[in-house]
């Protein structure tokens, strides 16, 4: 059982506090327990009783927020150091006897010197910046600020290394847990995909974090999710953003220019069914063989034309051609890609005897081949 406690920051209001511990305990999490804590902080103890004084980050990190640190502003709290933070946290700890294998989580408004959304130490403290999340998105701020809750004592768990290069902390975004964003905006991406990738999947196996927790933080995850999609946050989002096919490459420009990578033979069979949005039954391909055997050669550029039309005969023969494992290839890139939710109206879907075709609105597709 994942104990997680908590703590509100005396600049944090409890209003705003127990519309967080309500959402994250509203949640099928089995393993997990959100524990609300009575304690409050008094203003005048610890970090927060010098207001006008700055404190400075002691510690050194490979990764840099791309936003200057926060200095003091005379209309704001003085930024706090993570040191500061987590001694809050320790502080709590002490005064309460809380065991050692429970997690403390301070939520609080007062900004960090790093201008980092969240953050944990090896002692299970765990600090979330609940204030300025307008900036970079238009959800409300509880779901936000929930979802750093779940992924901080998950990232706890697989022993990710903030202060250093990390495999599992990524830089280009790709829409899970672990993205860094460089550019706090993307912490969008991550909101919608409430996802984890494959590598970061498999590091919290290495770590021996059981299964029915990790599959159960994605069910918070996609909890939030489906509550952002269907109040104030993400309303006007249909989909992940514009899809750009140029230069044989499927990007998203607006997710960090995520590419899609697949063969040339599976891209030229997506690119095939997005001109063709009434769908196409599979053998009704051969007919159009000349479109196709055209489109690959501009999108491959591989071998001589009667080379390129043996890929396509294969492609398209009713019986034993490619279609399937060409459609599967190219399914499974998306959904590595953006995750099965997000990943679904992008997939060539269809069923056998029928006529397959992708459901993306068209408007959301820019096609340059």
């Amino acid at each position: 059982m994942l104990n997680i406690r908590l703590l509100r920051a005396p600049d944090y209001s409890p209003e705003e506090y127990f519309t967080v511990c309500q959402l994250l305990q509203s949640f099928t999490m089995p393993g997990w327990e959100f524990i609300p804590i009575e304690t409050e902080i008094d203003p005048e103890d610890g970090p927060y009783q010098q207001p006008g004084r700055q404190h400075p980050e002691d510690v050194h990190f490979d990764y840099h927020s791309p936003v200057e640190k926060i200095m003091y502003n005379k209309h704001q709290p003085t930024p706090l150091s993570w040191q500061e933070l987590f001694e809050v946290c320790e502080f709590y700890r002490d005064i309460q006897r809380v065991p050692e294998a429970d997690f403390v989580v301070l939520l609080t408004k007062r900004p960090n010197a790093l201008n980092w959304f969240s953050a944990f130490d090896h002692r299970r403290n765990i600090f979330v910046h609940t204030g300025g999340w307008e900036q970079f998105t238009e959800s409300l701020p509880q779901y936000p600020v929930a979802y750093e809750v779940i992924a901080n004592v998950l990232q706890t768990q697989m022993q990710l290394n903030k202060e250093g290069k990390d495999a599992c902390l990524h830089e280009i975004a790709k829409g899970c847990m672990n993205d860094f964003c460089i550019d706090k905006k993307e912490i969008n991406f991550k909101l919608r995909t409430a996802d984890i990738c494959i590598t970061c999947g498999e590091r919290l196996q290495m770590c021996e974090v059981p299964d029915h927790l990790v599959e159960a933080a994605l069910q918070g995850f996609e909890s939030l999710r489906k509550q952002m999609l269907f109040n104030q946050g993400f309303r006007r989002y249909n989909g992940t953003g514009q899809l750009v096919i140029k230069n044989h490459r499927l990007t998203f420009p607006t997710l960090g220019n995520l590419t899609v990578k697949s063969t040339p033979l599976a891209r030229t069979l997506y690119i095939f069914f997005l001109r063709h949005p009434e769908g196409v039954r599979r053998v009704d391909l051969p007919d159009h063989r000349k479109e196709l055997l055209d489109l690959y050669g501009r999108v491959s550029g591989l071998g001589n034309r009667e080379q390129q039309g043996e890929r396509i005969d294969r492609l398209i023969d009713p019986l034993e051609g490619s279609f399937d494992e060409n459609r599967s290839r190219i399914n499974r890139a998306f959904t590595t890609a953006l995750g099965e939710t997000l990943a679904k109206p992008y997939l060539i879907s269809g069923m056998a005897g029928g006529a397959y075709k992708i459901e993306v609105p068209r408007d959301q597709v820019t096609i340059i081949v």
